[in-house]
């Protein structure tokens, strides 16, 4: 496998909703109720929001994903969209947006935003530039610059890519770039990010330790008036047979619980307590209280599967993954797994449990994330058609 993260910051209304897709080894930092939250008015086309805040000063605006690997990798590939929302640059001070890779020491490497506008600037010389920081210590900066003005909705997305590789004497950074509209990339052909200092044969591991196991992208500029936005962020390792390179720009949707039949799959042996539909207990309100409409099993083997609305998307797509988020939490003292379960409907139907159980041994919510690459029931790439009629659900492993 090396598609290890998909982000589209769809499903994610506040704070506390993140908090529950990142319980684990790391979490969400953060102070407030709305630090990492959608803007309808920022979307790139269609039904997708992006990440856009006003990031005070205050503020640590940082997504940070659980473990992405067992055991840390060296090679890394990263991709997501970005744009500007303000007339001045989002880079305050020492405070920038960046994206970074760490493992349990530590940050290993940061790829951050500063301000590149020329001092002779003028009202609309407005630009930003990305450098590579090994903790404290610059290793080359940009020699392109982008254009970081935007009056309105004027302002173009515009796609970026990254590969590192970590390691004290044989790192690496290379990077790409081009311009988005929505959706729809321009048209044109990446152009090759140059560097203003070698980013080959370098010193790119900060800690003693090799590698990385997890992500982190912050959009913090350090002042209120300062805006910026992100969106459809993926992240790969090099390992694997698909997925290990370059995916170019990609659109990240979420997949809603139908509202057709309550949200029930063809296996429901799992008890709906409180909850007036199924619907409504799959489906966590975005507040910061959990309310007690669920579903509850006590039954080892048992089985609830939900339904899916049809995916907003192009039928002749390209699809690299299904990323799926489970939440669990035991309603009394114990411990119990409860495990992914995919269900095909086109053609031979069938169910199948795939991807690491998620473990919960106590009355908080917890949560695990699996990436799936290939269709599980078939073991080969997805198809539109079998996304669309995909069931998700919980199993009780007792």
């Amino acid at each position: 496998m090396a598609l290890r993260w998909l982000e589209g910051f769809d499903a994610n209304a506040n704070y506390e909703a993140l908090g529950r897709v990142y319980l684990g080894s790391e979490t969400v930092f953060g102070t407030g109720n709305n630090l990492l939250q959608e803007d309808p008015a920022q979307n790139r086309g269609g039904t997708g929001d992006a990440l856009y805040d006003k990031c005070a000063s205050d503020d640590e605006a940082v997504l940070h994903t659980p473990d992405l690997v067992a055991s840390p990798e060296n090679s890394w590939i990263v991709g997501f969209a970005w744009r500007p929302d303000m007339t001045v640059v989002p880079v305050t001070g020492s405070t920038s947006p960046y994206i970074a890779f760490r493992n349990t020491d530590g940050e290993q490497l940061r790829i951050e935003m500063y301000d590149a506008s020329p001092a002779s600037a003028k009202p609309q010389g407005v630009y930003i530039g990305w450098r590579i920081m090994r903790g404290v210590t610059e290793i080359a900066s940009s020699v392109d610059k982008f254009d970081a003005y935007t009056v309105g909705t004027t302002q173009k997305w515009m796609h970026f890519e990254f590969k590192v590789t970590i390691d004290n004497a044989a790192g690496s950074v290379a990077g790409r770039y081009k311009s988005l509209t929505g959706h729809a990339s321009n048209g044109g052909a990446y152009t090759t990010m140059t560097w203003d200092a070698s980013v080959t044969s370098v010193d790119t591991q900060n800690q003693t330790s090799t590698g990385a196991d997890s992500f982190v992208l912050s959009y913090t500029t350090g002042t209120t008036n300062r805006y910026t936005s992100f969106d459809d962020l993926y992240v790969c390792d090099s390992t694997g047979s698909k997925n290990n390179d370059y995916l170019g720009s990609c659109i990240i949707t979420p997949h809603h619980i139908t509202t057709t039949g309550g949200g029930d799959g063809d296996t429901t042996d799992w008890t709906l307590a409180t909850a007036v539909s199924t619907e409504d207990a799959w489906q966590e309100p975005p507040t910061s209280v959990e309310n007690d409409d669920r579903l509850t099993s006590d039954t080892t083997a048992q089985i609830h599967l939900a339904t899916f609305d049809n995916l907003d998307l192009i039928d002749a797509a390209t699809i690299i993954g299904v990323r799926y988020d489970l939440h669990g939490r035991m309603e009394t003292s114990g411990t119990l797994g409860i495990g992914f379960m995919w269900r095909k409907t086109t053609a031979t139907a069938a169910q199948t449990e795939f991807g690491t159980a998620l473990s919960v041994s106590s009355t908080t919510m917890e949560a695990a994330t699996v990436i799936a690459e290939d269709d599980p029931n078939t073991l080969t790439d997805w198809t539109y058609t079998d996304v669309n009629t995909l069931q998700l659900g919980a199993k009780n492993n007792g």
